[in-house]
Formats: structure tokens, C-alpha cells, sequence
């Protein structure tokens, strides 16, 4: 060929068309286009210039103005729309590679699936009612709260205000609306006491002062030893509660075997000290009488006759009004070797049974005294005049209840009085601050460890949030500590270890490991928050046990916090609520000519609340004609001509399709003028999940009821299900097929269920854990905690649906954070901040919690992968990478696992683990 012909194009190209695209197995779309405009228009030119069209030969020209090469590229353009529009068709045929919303929403209609529509957050509402302090007749009596009570949220900040409805009737108590918890509790100074509680602060008790103990079995038998004197070692007074607290030096009981029982103590001060008649008398020996043969005689020996105690008169050595029948007084000391070490020799109590001022001259005196007559003689040969003393005038002191000094935490809840009419099962609101815990010794080793920080070493005087349960370190084993155990601990520090939980000041959370000696509790602080959590009573018929005084309830878990006591209240006026609003509407008319008439809802969205059904919601829609209410279901297909049954759709603007029958599949409606009406609730998805104490505003206030609040968040709200969402979830239906068998089949059950967004299910084989654990985890990372209305009806699902013999535990996930600080060099030709705020959100967004799954580990080349990837970043280093566990340091670890659940050593299970990064431990530096 010339070389003037080759210059002009005309034999350039190749006249094969483009070809058919071969896709390999598990893309995520198809390549289905044989050819774009480029490859069409060079096809059609290499036919031009082919042998087989000779009529063209004599044309040379290939641009594009000329009119024939303008035809060929019009009909580039027309085979490139069609192979576009080909292979958009051959993606929207297929779930996995569809991008509409419809294609996937028809696609899922053949297998019967229809994507969610979303669910209605729920709650439970503790309503307070009126009551009158100091009148009771005029407090409202028990009030029933009804099905349908509205009440409105507060929003915050680009918010909109949400409506709640009660969805079953309460019946409200004044006596429930704030209970508190057990505050003190009756002393009954056990062996080993060295302390008391008196009502009062206006005992005019010091230290040094005398105080007697006396058990009730003394007052009915002078033989009883059950009592005690003891000289005081410090006098508290507390304003606030109005007490007294009082401490000696020696354990009650040391040397008194019968001081252990159970009966009753009374108190008394001793306030007088006095000494017998004659204690004082002088030395009859420095009485000269006369001489006998050079000889001093005396005529009493060596001391005065009859020099004790005689008759079993005590007599005072003065007089003392006070001194009255039917008191007590002390001889102490004497010749005796008994006795305890505050009050050496012998000791005996009497009680008076009578009293006399008398005059009397003996022993070289002569004075007025207080002679006393008891129930029991002193033995003159223990109580020799001059070395007895005698501690009288008693006064009887109230006992104060004694002060719980331990915080409130536990499966166990004592109210502080006696609480009639609850029930098993029944819902509670606990609501107070946390304990505090006070550092008080200076101990340079007693160190704070931030969970992913260093270690801070702590000083006197530091305060603590506690924020779960102390455990003891009894190495190998970690033993929580029931509350009364750690008062113990704590009043008499012994030498161990214990590891805290605790909150700084700036709310980094960690752990500190020290002994009793070093840490205090300490009250709540006015401007501490106040935490909410809810609590059923547990099942049993014997969880709510009842006591003289006060009622002692068995929760159906452990409380989330560990409570100052003195702010823990109850709350048992609490119903049921879910999100959304009721409304109703007349749909229209029906015709009996017309079949499968519709009616378009005209509020939306239309409320589902969580159900134990297979898809795990229902719709709160009732439908009447003429009065009549139909029934919904799934579909029309199969239905009986005379069956009064509808059918739901809703399109992609969320509008609510209500589909009757043709009497073929479902009955036709009858007709009548405006005879369709219609009652629902509107209003769903995440944003009914509003905060605990966010609910406030009462709509309609039914009689007695003051105020209402929602004690804890609001959860299960989920918004209707995305077009990637829909495509994950339509499979799982044809794999369960509505029945849960294998232990996959839970966790596809749970995966579709309304509220979950992820589960994870693991057969257990060993103990009392044996049988499916399933952990699952709500949208947006949010926790299902037992009691939830999702918990609740999955697992009533589950048993329906599934296995009912088989032992079944649901639990909510275990979140875990991870740290990531990495050093990028950056290219110079790009703008280093936005380099930088490029990597953060990438990394943000590839380790968010919809982007993991149980059981998904964390790499470091993960981590390197998704920085190098982002435009502008030349190298990467990554310094750090670690788990944020309690307790943890800096390190550099190349893969982080999560754990599946875990059998414990006292037969519990810990969840599964999801692994995120933690929004607020990623830290990007430039490399130099």
C-alpha cells in the first residue's frame, strides 16, 4: 500500500466489532457492554474501507464533517446507548449487582421478601403521681395509667420533637414513685463490735466517758454476763442524719463468751464516777492511843474493823441525786486479776433496787452518803473499799440505726421500708449517682492506669467515680466481691489487694490496684450526674421478700452501676412506651365493581413495633369496613374470595399501600360511602432513640399523674432498610426459610430480624453454658440489653421458630476500641491537611462498626493498606496499634483479634467481641 494511502486512514482499524466480555465468578457488577463508541465508530470505518463493499472504495476521506463519516459516528453513539442500557439491564437482574432501589425491591418480591419499613424505638415511662407530704388523705390513690398516654421529647440541637404512646395500662402508686434504697439497718453489736450508732447528736458524750452495754437477758437474771462496760475512744457527731457514732479500743466479747447472741442490746452512759464510803479513811496506825511498857498499842490491829463492805450496802462516799431505783452502776477494780484491759480487776454490775441518803460515822469519818441496794451483793472480798471505783447515775441511750457504709450495687436490691403489692417480673427504674472512692494514703506505687495510657501516679486526697464492682485479686483468680464483703474489707483492711474500676476527673476510665489501707469511699458530689438504668424483678414467686421493716427484691440481673446508696431511689410506676403517634383517617369509599381497590395512607411513616414474629415487627395499622375490622397479611396470593384480609406495600417515597382483595385472592370491598377508615401510628426509625430524661412533656395528663420521664434511652429504632441493606438481608429469608435449625440458621434469623443489624450464634458443649449463645448487636453499634422489647421478642421468636428444648442465651455485644498512631509522608505536591483529614476519615470509615463483623481481626497491614491508598501519601509507619482493654499500655501489636464468647470460670459467657477504632485515639503525624 502507498504511502499516500496509508496518510489518508482510509485502510486504518480493524473491521472485527467488538466482542462479548468474559466475567469471572463473585464481581460486584457485569461487564456486559461488547463495545463503546470508540471501538463501534473504528469498526464501521475498517468496514468501509473493506473489499467486500467496492461501491466504497472511492471513499478516501475520514473526517469527521464528511456526512458518511458522520453517519458512522451516530451510529457509535446509538450502539454505545444500547450496549449502556444492556448491560444496566443485565446488572439490575441480579441482586448482587442491581444499584436500583426498585430492581432490588422486585428482585426480593419473588423469593417473598419485602425490605424492612423500619421499627419504633421503645422505652419504658416511670410516671410520677401527686401526693401531698404530711397528708396523705389528700395524695392521689392508685391511678391507672391507659393504653395510648402520649408523651413528647425535649430535642436538642437539630433535632425534632418525638412522640411516645403507652402501649399497655399501669396501674401508679404514690408509695412507688421514689423509693429509696436501704439505707441503714437495726445495730445488733455482734461479738468483735467496736462501735455504736446513738440517735442524736446531744448525748454530751466525750472521750474518756463510761459507757455500759447491757443485754436484755440482764434485766430478767442477775446471773447473765452478757454485758459490758467500756471507756469511750472517740465521739462523732453527724449533723446531717442526726447520730452520734461512738468507738472503743476493746472488741466487744474478748473476754465474755456469752456475748454471743442474737437478743437485744441497751445502752446506757454512766456519768457519774464515785468511790465507796471509807475509800478515804485515814491509816488507823497514825492513831497514837498511849504507850504500854514503851509498846504503842492499837486497838484495831493493823486496819479498822470490819473495814468492807457489809450487808451488801453500797455506800457512796457522798451524796448523788441523780442516783435513782431501778438504774445500773459498775464496781470496778477491786482486788481482783479479772476484768478487761480498759478497766483492770474485777467487775460487777448491779442494778439499784433502792436508794437512801443517810448519814454515818464510821472508819475515822463521818458523813452524809448514798447507800444502795442492788439485785446482786458485791463479794467484799473483790471489792475492797479503797481500790474500788464506781461508775453510776446511768442514762439510757438510744440506739440509731446504723448506717449502710457500702455502696449499692449487685443482683440484690433492699428498699428502705416495707413496700406492699410488687410483683415478680415487674419493671423498675433505678436512678442515683455513683460511688465515689478517695485516695488516703501517700503510697508513690498506688497508681491510676488509663485504659491505652500510661500509668498516673496518685496522691492523697484524689477522687475516683467507681464505676463496677471492686474484684479481689486472689491470684490465679479474680473474685468480685459481693457489697457486704467489701465493708468488711474495708473496716478491717486486711492485708490484700483489690482492683477498682474507677473514672477520673476528666472521665478517662481505668483501673487501680491497692489495698484496703489505701482507699475510702466517699459520698457523691452535688454536681456528679445522676445514671438511670431499668431492672425487672426476676421470675421467681419468692424475688420479692418482705421483712418487718423493709422489702428485699431479687433483680433479674446485676445493676449496671455501682450507686451511693444514700441517692439510689426506685421507681415502679413504669409502662411501656413506643415511638410513634396515633392517628386516624378516613381512606374512602368502596365499590364491590371495582377489584383489589388500594388507599394510599396520607400521614407517613407508618409505625411498626418490634414483634416476635419471623421478620420481628408489626404494623400498628387497623383497618375497618363498615364498621368490621379485616386482618393484614403478607400477601393476597392464596387467600379465600371471602376472607376479609389486606395486604401492605410501601414505595420508595415510604407511602403505605393498603391492597384489598379482587374476590378471587381476598374478599372486594363492599360498598359504601366513606366506609374504609383507618387508625395507625406514625413515626419510626433511628430518631425515636432519644436520650434517658429526654421524654418529659405530658400531652394528655390523666387524673393524679404529675410528671412522666423516660429513666433510660430509648432503643430498637431502626430506619427503613437501604437498597445494600435489602440486598444483604433478601438471601437470608430462602436460607431460614422463617425456621431456625442449625446454628447458622440463628444467626440468619437474628441478621434479618428487625432492631439487629448484626448477630453472631456458637453452640456451647461444655457445663451449665451448653446450648446456642448468640450475640447480637443493634444499628449503628447500639447495645440490646436484656429487658429490651428487641431482646424480649427475638427470643420469643427463637423458642417459636426455633428449637424450644434447646438452651438458648442472648446477649448483647462487647464493643472493643483500638488505638492507631501512625506518621505519613506526604507528597509534596498535595496540601499536608488535607492529606492528613483524607486518612482519618478514610480509616474512620473502613473501620466503622457497619464496615465489621464479629470475629473480624485488625491487621497492621489493614491499616497500612487504607493509608497508603489515599491520594497524596507517599510512605507510612505505623508507631502504634493496640487494643484499648482496661488496663492497657502503648504497643505496637501486628494483629488484633476479636474474641469469640467465652465460657467463664463461674459458667457465665462473655459475648463476642466487634472491633472499631476508637474516634478519639487516632492520632496522624507528618513524617519528616
Amino acid at each position: 500500500m502507498s504511502e499516500q494511502a496509508n496518510d489518508c486512514g482510509c485502510c486504518a482499524g480493524s473491521a472485527r466489532p467488538p466482542g462479548v466480555r468474559f466475567n469471572a465468578p463473585g464481581l460486584p457488577a457485569i461487564d456486559y457492554r461488547i463495545g463503546r463508541h470508540g471501538e463501534f465508530k473504528a469498526a464501521l470505518l475498517a468496514r468501509v474501507s473493506s473489499s467486500r463493499f467496492p461501491a466504497l472504495a472511492g471513499l478516501r476521506t475520514r473526517e469527521n464533517d464528511d456526512f458518511t463519516i458522520a453517519w458512522c459516528d451516530a451510529g457509535a453513539v446509538m450502539l454505545d446507548v444500547l450496549s449502556f442500557y444492556q448491560e444496566r439491564m443485565a446488572n439490575e437482574a441480579y441482586l448482587r449487582t442491581s444499584v436500583e432501589r426498585r430492581s432490588i425491591v422486585e428482585l426480593a418480591r419473588l423469593i417473598g421478601y419485602r425490605p424492612s419499613p423500619g421499627v419504633a424505638a421503645s422505652t419504658h415511662l416511670a410516671f410520677t403521681l401527686e401526693d401531698a407530704p404530711g397528708m396523705p388523705s389528700l395524695a392521689a390513690g392508685p391511678v391507672t395509667v391507659p393504653v395510648g398516654t402520649r408523651v413528647q421529647s425535649i430535642p436538642g440541637p437539630d433535632e425534632q420533637p418525638q412522640t411516645f404512646e403507652t402501649v399497655e395500662p399501669v396501674l401508679a402508686r404514690v408509695g412507688w414513685n421514689a423509693i429509696p434504697a436501704q439505707q441503714s439497718e437495726a445495730q445488733t453489736l455482734p461479738a468483735g463490735t467496736r462501735e455504736l450508732f446513738l440517735a442524736g447528736v446531744d448525748t454530751q458524750l466525750q472521750p474518756g466517758d463510761m459507757l455500759l452495754l447491757v443485754g436484755t437477758e440482764r434485766f430478767d437474771s442477775s446471773a447473765s454476763k452478757r454485758w459490758a462496760v467500756r471507756p469511750l475512744l472517740t465521739v462523732e457527731a453527724d449533723n446531717d442524719r442526726r447520730i452520734t457514732r461512738v468507738t472503743w479500743d476493746e472488741a466487744l466479747g474478748a473476754n465474755n463468751l456469752q456475748w454471743n447472741s442474737d437478743k437485744a442490746v441497751r445502752v446506757f452512759a454512766l456519768r457519774a464516777r464515785a468511790g465507796l464510803f471509807g475509800n478515804n479513811a485515814p491509816d488507823p496506825r497514825m492513831l497514837k492511843l498511849g504507850y504500854i511498857s514503851g509498846i504503842t498499842t492499837w486497838p484495831w490491829g493493823n486496819n479498822w474493823a470490819n473495814y468492807q463492805i457489809q450487808g451488801g450496802n453500797i455506800d457512796l462516799d457522798g451524796t448523788y441525786p441523780k442516783i435513782v431505783a431501778g438504774g445500773w452502776v459498775v464496781l470496778a477494780g477491786g482486788s481482783g486479776s479479772e476484768g478487761d484491759a480498759s478497766l483492770p480487776g474485777e467487775e460487777l454490775l448491779v442494778r439499784i433496787n433502792s436508794v437512801r441518803q443517810l448519814s454515818r460515822s464510821a472508819y475515822g469519818l463521818s458523813q452524809r452518803l448514798t447507800r444502795l441496794k442492788g439485785d446482786v451483793n458485791p463479794d467484799p472480798a473483790h471489792f475492797a473499799l479503797p481500790d474500788t471505783l464506781v461508775l453510776a447515775q446511768s442514762e439510757e441511750l438510744r440506739l440509731a440505726p446504723r448506717y449502710l457504709p457500702y455502696p449499692a450495687y449487685g443482683a440484690e436490691l433492699a428498699l428502705d421500708r416495707r413496700v406492699a403489692d410488687l410483683e415478680p417480673r415487674q419493671p423498675l427504674a433505678l436512678s442515683g449517682k455513683r460511688q465515689r472512692l478517695r485516695i488516703v494514703a501517700d503510697d508513690p506505687a498506688l497508681k491510676f492506669v488509663p485504659d491505652g495510657g500510661t500509668a498516673v501516679a496518685t496522691r492523697p486526697g484524689d477522687s475516683f467515680v467507681v464505676l463496677a464492682p471492686p474484684v479481689w485479686l486472689l491470684s490465679p483468680w479474680e473474685l468480685a466481691l459481693p457489697p457486704w464483703l467489701l465493708e468488711v474489707f474495708l473496716r478491717f483492711k486486711p492485708g490484700l489487694t483489690l482492683r477498682w474500676r474507677l473514672a477520673d476527673r476528666s472521665g478517662a476510665e481505668g483501673v487501680l490496684d491497692g489495698s484496703p489501707f489505701s482507699v475510702a469511699l466517699e459520698p457523691a458530689r452535688k454536681d456528679d450526674p445522676v445514671v438511670s438504668e431499668l431492672r425487672h424483678v426476676a421470675k421467681p414467686a419468692n424475688a420479692v421478700a418482705h421483712t418487718r421493716d423493709r422489702t428485699v427484691l431479687q433483680l433479674d440481673a446485676a445493676m449496671a452501676h455501682v450507686y451511693d446508696r444514700t441517692t439510689l431511689t426506685v421507681c415502679a410506676n413504669l409502662a411501656p412506651a413506643t415511638h410513634g403517634e396515633r392517628v386516624g383517617e378516613i381512606a374512602g369509599s368502596g365499590d364491590a365493581a371495582l377489584p383489589g381497590q388500594r388507599f394510599v395512607l396520607k400521614q407517613s411513616p407508618l409505625t411498626y413495633v418490634s414483634a416476635a414474629t419471623p421478620a420481628g415487627r408489626a404494623s400498628t395499622l387497623e383497618v375497618r369496613v363498615d364498621g368490621q375490622l379485616w386482618n393484614e397479611v403478607p400477601s393476597l396470593f392464596g387467600r379465600g374470595p371471602r376472607e376479609h384480609v389486606y395486604a401492605l406495600r410501601q414505595d420508595d417515597e415510604q407511602r403505605t399501600i393498603v391492597q384489598f382483595g379482587d374476590n378471587q385472592e381476598g374478599a372486594r370491598l363492599s360498598s359504601g360511602q366513606d366506609n374504609v377508615r383507618l387508625s395507625y401510628r406514625k413515626g419510626l426509625g433511628v430518631e425515636g432513640n432519644v436520650r434517658s430524661g429526654q421524654l418529659t412533656t405530658l400531652l394528655g395528663r390523666p387524673l393524679g399523674v404529675k410528671a412522666a420521664c423516660n429513666p433510660v434511652a430509648a432503643t430498637g429504632g431502626q430506619d427503613p432498610e437501604s437498597r445494600d441493606e435489602a440486598r444483604r438481608n433478601a438471601p437470608l429469608t430462602m436460607l431460614t426459610l422463617g425456621r431456625a435449625v442449625s446454628v447458622q440458621d440463628y444467626t440468619d434469623f437474628a441478621r434479618s430480624f428487625a432492631g439487629v443489624a448484626k448477630a453472631c450464634a456458637i453452640w456451647l458443649k461444655s457445663g451449665p453454658a451448653r446450648g446456642i449463645h448468640l450475640t447480637i448487636a443493634g444499628p449503628n453499634g447500639d447495645a440490646i440489653v436484656a429487658g429490651s422489647a428487641t431482646h424480649q421478642h427475638l427470643t420469643e421468636a427463637l423458642r417459636r421458630y426455633g428449637d424450644p428444648l434447646i438452651p438458648l442465651r442472648i446477649t448483647s455485644y462487647a464493643p472493643v476500641r483500638f488505638r492507631i498512631r501512625a506518621r505519613i509522608k506526604v507528597d509534596a505536591a498535595f496540601v499536608v491537611e488535607d492529606v492528613l483529614k483524607a486518612a482519618r476519615q478514610r480509616l474512620h470509615s473502613h473501620f466503622a462498626f457497619d464496615q465489621r463483623d464479629f470475629l473480624q481481626q485488625v491487621a497492621i497491614d489493614e491499616v497500612m493498606a487504607v493509608i497508603q491508598n489515599v491520594s497524596g501519601v507517599e510512605a507510612v509507619d505505623v508507631d502504634e496499634l493496640y487494643r484499648l482493654d482496661p488496663g492497657a499500655t502503648p504497643d505496637l501489636v501486628a494483629r488484633l483479634f476479636a474474641k469469640p464468647p467465652q465460657l467463664q470460670p463461674d459458667g457465665s459467657v462473655a459475648p463476642a467481641e466487634l472491633v472499631t477504632l476508637d474516634s478519639d485515639q487516632l492520632a496522624l503525624e507528618v513524617m519528616p
